[in-house]
C-alpha cells in the first residue's frame, strides 16, 4: 500500500520533474529533428528495459493513457516486449506520422540509448513504451508528450499495464531472469502506477525491485 501510494504521488510529480529547456521560434509548424536519450535508472541487474517503441503523432492519436485499458499492442509490449503488433497497426491510425523500434536491443540497468525523431506540422507529440522485462507487465514511457521549445528532460515511473496478474512466477516472466515469454495470466485492470516486486512469487524484491523513477528521458534539438 505504501509503495502504491508512492507511485501515485510520483505520477503527480512527473509533470513537475519535467524541465522545459526553453522556447524557440517556429515551434508551431516547422519541421524539427530531435535527439532522444532513454536512460535506465533501475538498480544493477534488476530490470533491463526492452527496445523502446516510439510513435510520432498528432493530438488525434492516443497510444496509451493512465486510467485506460491497455489495448492489444500495449499489452504485447508490457507483457512480452513484443513491439510488432503496435508497429504494424499504428501506421494505419489517423494522426500517426511515424512508428519504429529503437535499434540496439535491451537497455541494461545504468545504460542509455539515443536515437532521433522528426516532428512537424500537427505531428508534435511523442509516445514511447518500454517494458521492465523481469516483470509480468510493467512498463514505462511517454504518453503523448508535446515536444517543443529547445527540448525536455523528465523522469518516468513504472506503470502496470493491468493486462496480466502480477503473480511474479518465473513461468510467466519473459526477461533474462526466467526466459518464459508469451505465457499469460490475464487480468482486466486499468493502466496505473506499478506496485513493484512484492515477493508474492518467485522474484526476490531485493534483486528485481526498483525505486522510482525507473527511467530518465531527455529530448534535445538535434545538431
Amino acid at each position: 500500500m505504501r509503495r502504491l501510494l508512492f507511485g501515485l504521488i510520483a505520477l503527480v510529480l512527473v509533470g513537475v520533474i519535467a524541465v522545459p529547456a526553453g522556447a524557440a521560434p517556429g515551434d508551431a509548424g516547422g519541421s524539427q529533428r530531435w535527439q532522444v536519450t532513454v536512460e535506465n535508472l533501475t538498480p544493477a541487474g534488476s530490470q533491463p528495459l526492452s527496445p523502446p517503441l516510439v510513435v510520432v503523432h498528432s493530438a488525434r492519436a492516443d497510444v496509451w493513457s493512465v486510467g485506460a485499458i491497455a489495448n492489444h499492442g500495449v499489452a504485447a509490449i508490457a507483457e512480452d516486449a513484443n513491439n510488432a503488433p503496435l508497429e504494424e497497426a499504428l501506421p494505419e491510425v489517423p494522426g500517426v506520422a511515424d512508428v519504429f523500434t529503437v535499434p540496439g536491443g535491451p537497455i541494461p540497468s545504468g545504460a542509455s540509448r539515443s536515437f532521433e525523431v522528426d516532428t512537424g506540422g500537427s505531428f508534435q507529440r511523442l509516445s514511447l513504451l518500454t517494458m521492465l522485462v523481469n516483470t509480468n507487465d510493467a512498463f514505462t514511457g511517454l504518453d503523448s508528450l508535446r515536444v517543443h521549445g529547445l527540448g525536455t528532460a523528465l523522469e518516468t515511473i513504472a506503470y502496470d499495464a493491468g493486462s496480466e496478474r502480477n503473480n511474479e512466477l518465473a513461468g510467466f516472466i519473459p526477461g533474462p531472469c526466467c526466459n518464459n515469454p508469451f505465457v499469460r495470466d490475464p487480468e482486466g485492470a486499468l493502466i496505473g502506477p506499478h506496485a513493484g516486486i512484492t515477493g508474492v512469487g518467485d522474484l526476490d524484491p531485493a534483486v528485481f525491485g526498483w525505486p522510482e523513477p525507473v527511467a530518465r528521458i531527455t529530448i534535445t534539438r538535434a545538431p
